[in-house]
């Protein structure tokens, strides 16, 4: 545990990651004892830098991504009432308190939280992640069916925003044209943002992030691509079809057991391998969308 972390009971730490924690990599990380939880138990935070080097073991530079959502979509914590996100974190610091963020968001997998804007709504639904799991294939998951997933996640909740401009950009290229379809949307800023800069700053993210929050399709993406980036170079992802698949007992453990795969921190993690994720999923996405709405 690293310096000015809490000392938390295994009955606290597991009821905290399961109702506020509700990311598989950050759940995972709190859960392992591998990230520090500062703060309080019920207003919990943790240390910008430690997020980036965790996300950067292994020498990529996915880390650095993680700060600018951090920063940009969790610099608020509880305040003096307790009841809401409204007082900024303090320096180098980002709250642990997930759902009610500005990270989270409707047409969200519903396998972690439940109300995207009432905190500590986080919880476990296995038949959310059966949904997932129903979609591997020899216990592969293909990408392209991660984004049929989100598309599915969208129509399920009313309250969901999705553009149609950006389905009908995406609809009207190729994966290889994708990028350039979407280079006006956060994704391809994002791409060439340097959470190290000197030029960045709180304002900055969370201008950028809430952009990327207002289209719920752009933001379900953005998030599978982190996990899809995380377990780019996992030994046991497989090309099928073309296209990457992802161990679904990996994927299993993240959200149902908050473990990461053996070895996670010897391969490498980039933020160009979840620019090109994100951008496939997206494509895939919004086929499986308009699919669905054109029904």
């Amino acid at each position: 545990m690293s310096e000015n972390g809490l000392t938390l009971d295994p009955q606290t730490r597991d009821r905290m990651v399961e109702t506020k924690v509700t990311c598989p990599f950050l759940g995972s990380l709190v859960h392992q004892n591998l990230l520090a939880v500062r703060g309080a138990p019920d207003n919990p935070l943790a240390a910008i830098d430690e997020v980036r080097l965790r996300g950067n073991e292994g020498g990529g530079d996915l880390g650095d991504l993680l700060v600018f959502f951090a920063t940009g979509n969790h610099a608020l914590m509880r305040g003096n009432s307790g009841l809401a996100l409204d007082a900024p974190v303090p320096a180098g610091l980002f709250s642990l308190e997930l759902p009610g963020s500005q990270g989270s968001h409707p047409g969200h997998s519903g396998i972690l939280q439940g109300n995207p804007k009432t905190l500590a709504s986080g919880r476990l639904s296995e038949l959310d992640f059966d949904r997932l799991a129903s979609l591997a294939v020899n216990g592969c998951l293909k990408r392209s069916d991660v984004g049929r997933f989100i598309a599915q996640n969208l129509r399920r909740d009313p309250n969901a925003k999705v553009a149609q401009v950006t389905v009908a950009e995406l609809l009207a290229h190729d994966l290889e044209g994708a990028v350039a379809a979407i280079s006006a949307k956060v994704v391809s800023r994002i791409s060439f943002f340097d959470a190290k800069s000197d030029r960045s700053d709180g304002q900055v993210d969370q201008k950028l992030t809430k952009l990327l929050g207002e289209d719920n399709l752009v933001g379900s993406a953005g998030e599978f691509g982190l996990l899809l980036a995380f377990l780019s170079n996992d030994p046991a992802t497989k090309q099928i079809d073309g296209e990457p698949a992802f161990s679904l007992d990996h994927v299993r453990a993240m959200f149902i057991d908050k473990q990461l795969p053996d070895g996670w921190q010897t391969w490498k993690k980039s933020r160009v391998d979840w620019v090109l994720h994100t951008t496939a999923l997206l494509v895939s996405a919004a086929r499986e969308y308009h699919r669905l709405t054109a029904k």
